[in-house]
C-alpha cells in the first residue's frame, strides 16, 4: 500500500475515533426516544425558565439527553482508551483519563448545542423544520448540525492540541454523521420536519 493512502487511511481512522463517544451517544439517545426509555427524565435542562418570554434554552435539551450522553460518551472513551494502549488506529488523545475526556467531549458538546439554542430563542429563529423559507431552512440545519462538533472541536484543540488534519477530516466525517442521524431522528418523527 502507498504510504500517502496508508496515511490517509489511518487518519480516517483516528478521526472516526474522535466521532464515536457522541455519536454512540446520540445513537443511544434516540433509542431511548424511541423506546420510551427514561421519559422520566425528559426535564428540561433550563428548568423551564424563561427569559423574554421563550424559554431559555427548550425543552430538548433534557435531563435525559444530559445523561445519557454522559454516561455513553465516557463508556465509549474508556473502550477507545483501552484499544489506544494497543493500536495507533485510535486518536492518541484517548490514552488520557478517560473519566475526564469523557465528559469534557460531552459537555463541551452540549455546550454549543445550548448556546445555539439560546441564541435562536433570543432571536426568534426558528428551528431547521419550522423555517418560513428553504434557504433559512438549509442554513439553520447548517447551524444545527455544526454548534456541538465546533464546541468539541475547540476543546480538542485548545485543551487536547489534537492535530488540525486530524480535525478537519473528523469535522467533515461529523458534518456528514450528523446529518444521517439528524435525517434518522426526522424519519422515526423524534424530531420536528
Amino acid at each position: 500500500m502507498p504510504i500517502e493512502l496508508s496515511q490517509f487511511l489511518l487518519t480516517l481512522s483516528q478521526a472516526f475515533t474522535l466521532l464515536l463517544p457522541i455519536t454512540a451517544a446520540g445513537l443511544c439517545l434516540i433509542a431511548c426516544m424511541r423506546k420510551g426509555w427514561l421519559e422520566k427524565l425528559d426535564v428540561p435542562l433550563d428548568g423551564g425558565l424563561k427569559c423574554g418570554g421563550e424559554p431559555l434554552i427548550g425543552k430538548s435539551k433534557s435531563l435525559r439527553s444530559l445523561i445519557v450522553y454522559l454516561v455513553v460518551a465516557t463508556i465509549v472513551t474508556l473502550v477507545l482508551n483501552l484499544s489506544a494502549q494497543v493500536t495507533n488506529l485510535v486518536a492518541p488523545v484517548f490514552l488520557t483519563n478517560t473519566f475526564v475526556l469523557g465528559p469534557a467531549i460531552t459537555l463541551s458538546y452540549l455546550l454549543g448545542e445550548i448556546v445555539n439554542s439560546f441564541i435562536k430563542r433570543r432571536f426568534g429563529i426558528a428551528t431547521s423544520g419550522k423555517a418560513s423559507s428553504r434557504l433559512g431552512s438549509r442554513f439553520q440545519s447548517i447551524v444545527d448540525n455544526v454548534d456541538g462538533i465546533i464546541s468539541s472541536g475547540l476543546l480538542f484543540i485548545f485543551i487536547y492540541q489534537v492535530s488540525a488534519e486530524l480535525l478537519i477530516t473528523a469535522f467533515v466525517l461529523s458534518v456528514l454523521i450528523h446529518l444521517s442521524t439528524d435525517l434518522l431522528m426526522r424519519r422515526l418523527q423524534l424530531k420536528v420536519k
